[in-house]
């Protein structure tokens, strides 16, 4: 999943990130691939803040991007040895990697290290933790208790980023004091800058209340690169708090060999989720969400049945083994699936056939009206079959506007109800 579908999908104001004064860049489609460069102190105009205190725990989030190398994405903080807290939409986009420089306040230094892992509490939460391939030294930050609330107090933010010019980064890592005012969802905090304020760049910056991390800056509004005083957004860390031990504890998500597992990149990797025998909708509650998934795995023996809508609706498709769905035609696309032993019979769908007596090439639909107009299926259906419980209405044109239909209860070939090649759109019904 692109960047800029997943900051829809989270509701994102702003790309953003600590521009306190401040920002980074979080790419979107529109920004350069090539690394970014360190504007001339000289010649910056600072966006509030100042220059932070020696800070080893804080972690600059690189996308790695094949010949271009590593651009500059967000602001992160170390939680223990192999793990770094950020922002969701920080996260490697399709065909990049991720790496984090830790230990140094300097743009663009520090000891490098891959992250090999990516792990998030929903598909909602602009949170995430990134499990690195070593150990970092430390040290690392005090996070805020399960049972604490920031709300009605000042706070320190922190964070690299461009100091007035977007996507031209600040060479030394910057602070500002916000003041955080008050709830603006069940896991955002809002909060109104003090000397600085965030802007777009440095995502995934830490708000700091007496020496604990109580959130994760993920967005903010009224930002044009000099308002020291914008409203900003931050994911709440005690909201959180008992899936970052989990996390940390049980280390990277191992899925059991039995289930199906949707994964956000193509390459099979990135965020990913597992689901077992059954039928199961993608609310954005879920760690995937729906129209996220971009790469699928399918054990032996197992058939998984996917929407494009919630409750099993509309255009869907069918695989027994693993498949990149972007290379499919059907990445970003899932709101729903059902995953049964291959031998089942397949009672979730119909099934349109291009010739006679269920043979060619086939197309499958869940419950819904679906359009076959200027789709390889317009005018090309000879056979159907439909599964006990379901009712199919063939369209000769646009639904009800139709000058002719047809209805179907059982497997039927069309053409001895003069409707062979006739279809346009359809209307699929339980009973």
């Amino acid at each position: 999943m692109k960047k800029s579908e997943l900051g829809h999908k989270l509701g994102l104001a702003v790309c953003a990130g600590a521009a306190l004064g401040l920002a980074s860049a979080c790419s979107g489609d529109e920004a350069s691939d090539e690394p970014l460069e360190v504007l001339d102190s000289e010649s910056s105009e600072i966006v509030g803040g100042e220059v932070a205190e020696a800070s080893p725990w804080a972690v600059q989030v690189f996308d790695v991007r094949g010949s271009t190398g590593d651009f500059y994405q967000c602001t992160g903080t170390l939680v223990a040895p192999r793990w770094v807290l950020t922002a969701q939409h920080c996260i490697a986009d399709e065909g990049e990697t991720s790496a984090v420089r830790v230990g140094s306040n300097t743009y663009r230094e520090g000891r490098r290290i891959a992250v090999d892992a990516v792990e998030v509490p929903s598909a909602s939460a602009d949170m995430a933790l990134l499990h690195l391939t070593e150990a970092a030294d430390g040290p690392f930050v005090q996070l805020a208790a399960a049972t604490s609330v920031a709300t009605g107090r000042d706070a320190t933010a922190y964070g690299w980023g461009s100091e007035g010019t977007p996507l031209v980064m600040a060479p030394s890592l910057k602070k500002a004091s916000i003041h955080i005012d008050s709830w603006y969802s069940d896991e955002e905090l809002l909060a109104t800058g003090v000397t600085g304020s965030g802007w777009s760049g440095d995502s995934g910056g830490p708000w700091f209340v007496d020496g604990r991390q109580v959130a994760v800056f993920s967005a903010s509004n009224g930002q044009d690169g000099t308002n020291v005083h914008a409203r900003q957004l931050g994911v709440d860390v005690a909201r959180h708090r008992a899936w970052i031990d989990a996390t940390i504890a049980g280390g990277p998500t191992v899925h059991p060999s039995g289930q199906v597992v949707l994964h956000d990149l193509s390459n099979f990797s990135g965020i990913s989720q597992g689901f077992g025998i059954g039928r199961h909708n993608l609310p954005n509650t879920t760690i995937m969400g729906d129209d996220r998934a971009s790469a699928i795995r399918v054990p032996a023996g197992l058939r998984v049945t996917v929407f494009i809508d919630h409750d099993f609706g509309r255009e869907a498709r069918v695989f027994t083994s693993d498949t990149d769905l972007l290379a499919a035609g059907f990445d970003n696309t899932i709101s729903s699936l059902v995953v049964a032993h291959a031998s089942d019979p397949q009672l979730d769908v119909v099934t349109l056939y291009e010739n006679a007596n269920f043979s060619g090439g086939s197309v499958v639909y869940g419950v819904g009206s679906s359009l076959l107009y200027s789709t390889p299926w317009d005018q090309r259906v000879s056979s159907v079959r439909v599964p006990p419980g379901f009712k199919l209405t063939l369209y000769n044109g646009l639904w009800r506007y139709s000058s002719e239909s047809s209805v179907f209860t059982t497997d039927a070939n069309l053409a001895p109800n003069n409707f062979d090649d006739k279809a346009r759109s359809l209307l699929v019904e339980r009973l």
